[in-house]
């Protein structure tokens, strides 16, 4: 009787496929870190870097916190958006069925995620980019038992791949000394380890189907909250923003190599690097009055590395850069993801702000 009822819902499924590919219809799989995840994390109860608790999403849908690394949205959530692409939902949502995947995609990302298996141990449970491409692979092998091996494969690669990641290699792995690559490596020698194991990952995405992806390069860690906290000046770090360009000279050029001599391959590469450390610099020119202090903070203690219950917020969140220790505020992710796409010369279709 099993067998009797998943026949009918795969040619369901095969013919809606097939329709909506008919009519453009296209969805994203998301590969990346806290700065994308939208909920992976919150499943992981072991982990250590979850956004389970207020403030996070206080300006999402109803204020709850889902998983977001943000008081709102984040880039990968409002470059879709402007692209009139469905927002995909977790991998480790328990409502992720077929129907679901084929409408909207999957999101793969995981806060303290990297491309290096070994970044972020200290956090126990967190989805390397090499984990989320083994579940992308096992997502696909469920669409191919629930719909067919040749509708789930052009559904596959007609999709549109995001990968952003790679500043926790940095910041939670090199820059730290309790692991064994801030000693192993130099700064030249880690972004050449890093970029070298990126390609063999995009490469080995590409022979899974992905034909149209961006890879989203790092933006001035260096300014970030806790960068600033840890100088005695309370400046940005201008070691580590060299390390973050180098890595986006490199990581750059590996993807114009790859776009031009895979098969059938769109890959494309997207920042903002010097324009957000503009609105860093400038903050009063995009509307910001404070750069250099999260919104949210536990008062004079610091750093906090995650926004907690007992937090208090700053009185106007979209007059701040930067949300937590990490992460920026709605607000600049909006600024960061229109600039990301004016660079792309990506047509905006959707110029809704819903959260």
């Amino acid at each position: 009787m099993a067998r009797q009822e998943r026949k009918p819902l795969a040619v369901a499924l095969a013919m809606a496929l097939l329709l909506g590919l008919c009519r453009g219809d296209v969805v994203q799989f998301i590969f990346g870190d806290s700065l994308s995840d939208v909920g992976n994390n919150n499943y992981l109860t072991k982990s250590l870097a979850r956004a389970a608790t207020p403030w996070y999403g206080i300006d999402f849908g109803r204020g709850m916190p889902n998983g977001r690394f943000c008081n709102g949205r984040t880039v990968a959530d409002i470059v879709g958006d402007k692209m009139g692409l469905p927002r995909p939902p977790a991998f480790l949502d328990p409502s992720l069925d077929a129907d679901t995947i084929f409408k909207n995609g999957v999101n793969y990302a995981s806060g303290g995620g990297g491309i290096l298996n070994e970044t972020s141990s200290l956090f126990i449970q967190r989805f390397s980019l090499y984990k989320q491409i083994e579940l992308f692979q096992g997502t696909q092998a469920y669409m191919r038992e629930k719909i067919g091996k040749a509708a789930a494969d052009k559904f596959f690669s007609e999709g549109y791949y995001v990968v952003a990641i790679g500043a926790n290699d940095f910041i939670n792995n090199y820059l730290l000394p309790v692991y064994s690559d801030s000693w192993t490596y130099n700064g030249d020698t880690f972004v050449k380890y890093m970029v070298n194991t990126l390609e063999a990952q995009l490469k080995l995405l590409h022979s899974l189907g992905a034909r149209r992806l961006t890879f989203f390069g790092l933006g001035p860690m260096g300014c970030i909250p806790l960068q600033r906290y840890l100088t005695s000046s309370g400046g940005c770090q201008d070691s580590t923003n060299k390390l973050a360009k180098s890595f986006n000279t490199q990581a750059g050029a590996v993807i114009e190599r790859l776009s031009s001599s895979l098969p059938n391959a769109t890959f494309r590469f997207g920042e903002a690097f010097d324009y957000f450390q503009d609105v860093i610099d400038r903050p009063y020119m995009y509307g910001f009055n404070n750069s250099k202090a999260p919104c949210c903070t536990l008062g004079r203690i610091r750093p906090t590395l995650t926004c907690t219950p007992l937090s208090t917020l700053c009185k106007d969140r979209s007059k701040y850069v930067f949300w937590d220790e990490y992460h920026p505020t709605d607000k600049a992710n909006e600024l960061i993801a229109l600039e990301t796409l004016r660079k792309l010369n990506i047509t905006i279709v959707n110029n809704g702000t819903s959260s």
